[in-house]
């Protein structure tokens, strides 16, 4: 299978087109779901060949950029050549804040069934970034299964399982290698009809090694890992949504390093189940879960039921999502006062220039 994706031609229903898209592009000449997202420009898969589209005129008119695995219309735009025209309302979506100082989301994949949240063997575990890997990925719509690369390199592998399995409740979490096979058939279990699977981990720690042994050829390039470090080279660079053989889509992405969660209250509470589920027996509805009388998240901890790294971890991305929640309404007033200050101008702009046609016509007559 060839590296480029727009070499790649498939059909609309493998793509997961349905019925209800068509009702809602009944009127576009062309239509496809997008495959790679680039400096303004879409790759969008048709049905027939890809064709590049620009993206950037989407941004600025409705404020919503397109993102790999998108179902969007295709317009021929006098100006820029094919360019975005709409995008379908998304059933699922990846999100995360995007890096920078202003609150705004980051799209990593949209229409998504699954997640595959992975890390590799290879390397210490992080509970902490694993948990937030969790909140995106249960906030998304999407279903989290953790895959535990490279499990060819280590001697004992379930001890590590069974203490990811501890902070994961709930989530299929599967060892796997690439080497040796193992697991891999559940693995490619997942991949039917149109599904669609998300990666997300790390550089290095083998999603794209997983594409190319699930589409049975070399369709991602793969780097070294230093060994000083562990870390490998970020040989993928976009999101690239690629259809596979044997049927289903898989999207791969770039690593990431910084999970900052986007709006995710609901992703937190299906992370840390044993908290969210008594929050609400606390007598405080402002409790903070400290000395307050009557804290049922603290009698709770006592009994064992919660562990103390959890509840810290609980309250530091409660407190992340609580200050975005802020940043936000300080947002959303400010630009409401702009837009108000910005009416007031115009309207006093108005009666200056009536006033000055009233004036002109008096001296006239």
């Amino acid at each position: 299978m060839p590296d480029d994706l727009s070499l790649l031609t498939p059909d609309l229903d493998s793509l997961g087109w349905t019925p209800k898209l068509s009702s809602w592009a009944d009127a576009a000449d062309v239509v496809g779901r997008v495959a790679r997202t680039t400096r303004g420009f879409c790759l969008v898969f048709t049905g027939g060949d890809a064709i590049l589209a620009a993206s950037s005129s989407v941004r600025s008119a409705t404020g919503l950029a397109p993102a790999t695995g998108d179902f969007v219309t295709v317009v021929d735009d006098p100006e820029h050549g094919p360019s975005i025209g709409q995008i379908a309302e998304r059933r699922s979506a990846l999100s995360r804040r995007a890096p920078g100082r202003v609150p705004e989301s980051q799209v990593l994949a949209a229409n998504i069934d699954d997640v595959f949240v992975m890390h590799g063997l290879d390397r210490p575990l992080n509970l902490r970034r694993l948990e937030r890997q969790l909140v995106i990925t249960w906030e998304s719509g999407a279903t989290p299964i953790i895959l535990l690369t490279k499990a060819d390199e280590v001697e004992h592998h379930r001890e590590a399982q069974e203490t990811i399995e501890r902070i994961a409740p709930g989530v299929e979490t599967l060892a796997i290698s690439t080497v040796t096979g193992q697991n891999l058939d559940r693995v490619r279990a997942r991949f039917t009809g149109s599904r669609t699977i998300a990666l997300i981990g790390l550089s290095g720690i083998g999603k794209s090694t997983l594409v190319n042994e699930l589409s049975d050829g070399v369709v991602q390039r793969t780097g070294e890992v230093r060994a000083s470090d562990r870390r490998g080279r970020h040989t993928t660079v976009t999101r690239d949504l690629i259809p596979l053989p044997a049927g289903g889509i898989v999207i791969d992405t770039p690593g990431i390093r910084e999970v900052g969660l986007w709006q995710a209250h609901t992703g937190l509470a299906k992370t840390f189940p044993e908290i969210s589920s008594v929050v609400s027996d606390c007598k405080f509805a402002n409790c903070e879960h400290n000395a307050e009388p009557g804290c049922a998240v603290r009698h709770s901890r006592m009994n064992g039921l919660i562990s103390e790294a959890r509840l810290i971890h609980w309250k530091e991305l409660h407190s992340e999502l609580d200050l975005q929640d802020e940043q936000l309404s300080e947002f959303d007033r400010r630009a409401e006062n702009r837009a108000k200050a910005d009416a007031n101008r115009r309207r006093n702009g108005e009666r200056r220039r009536k006033a000055k046609k009233t004036k002109d016509r008096s001296k006239g007559r």
